[in-house]
């Protein structure tokens, strides 16, 4: 997440500048048990043949068609929300530079209906943490300590800034299903690799079938930053 200084604010406002939308942070402790009313959902939509979850494909062959595959359902399911500007093929590429060096196969869990994938979730380790004590140093031994945490130590903080429900499905029981069930994929992967507190942003507020997905799933707000 970007970070202001408080004093911006006054700057900002003092222009004539007001907020228009609160964006949400919340945090999500894995370590606890998945809520009831969520297991429920999720073991519903199990039942259905239908639907199943697999993780990203990252081999050479698979990985750009399935990092479109992904962006693609952002640019749909994302279509009506407050600010939403579909991604440019430059963005792309530069995200997926970005996926084939951070992302294990188990951070990103796609959830297929019908033969057809419909939602994904995708999880990426806090750089943050990695990096904080470097002082902005790759050289001589920031590069390594880098690859050691990342590869060896493992975060114990990530950060979920991607999910989407194809937005056919995003008023229906089964939307939510998919969504929960491609968040518990990438939370069992997680914390079975030593990763269990995750972040989950930015949520608009005006977003309430995401805001009412994270409240099933046990998730605390932490942060509201307002968009001017």
């Amino acid at each position: 997440m970007n970070y202001n200084h408080r004093y911006f604010e006054q700057h900002i406002t003092a222009a004539g500048y007001c907020p228009v939308q609160d964006l949400l942070t919340y945090e999500y402790d894995g370590r606890l048990p998945f809520p009831d009313r969520a297991m429920r959902l999720v073991e519903w939509a199990r039942k259905r043949n239908s639907i199943t979850v697999r993780p990203i494909r990252k081999d050479s062959k698979n990985i750009d068609q399935e990092i479109a595959l992904l962006l693609d359902i952002i640019n749909d399911a994302w279509s009506d929300n407050w600010g939403f500007v579909p991604m440019t093929k430059a963005e792309i590429a530069d995200l997926a530079t970005i996926f084939k060096i951070l992302l294990r196969p188990g951070d990103v869990a796609i959830a297929e209906y019908n033969g057809a994938s419909v939602a994904f979730a995708l999880i990426m380790p806090n750089l943050n943490e990695v990096i904080r004590d470097l002082g902005g140093k790759l050289f001589p031994f920031g590069w390594a300590k880098i690859l050691w945490r990342l590869k060896i130590r493992k975060p114990f903080t990530a950060r979920m800034p991607l999910m989407g429900v194809r937005k056919a499905l995003q008023s229906s029981p089964l939307g939510a299903a998919l969504a929960l069930m491609v968040i518990q994929e990438t939370r069992v992967f997680n914390i079975a690799n030593g990763t269990p507190i995750g972040e989950l942003s930015w949520i608009p507020d005006q977003n309430e079938g995401v805001k009412n997905v994270i409240d099933l799933v046990g998730a605390a707000q932490k942060k509201a930053i307002p968009a001017i």
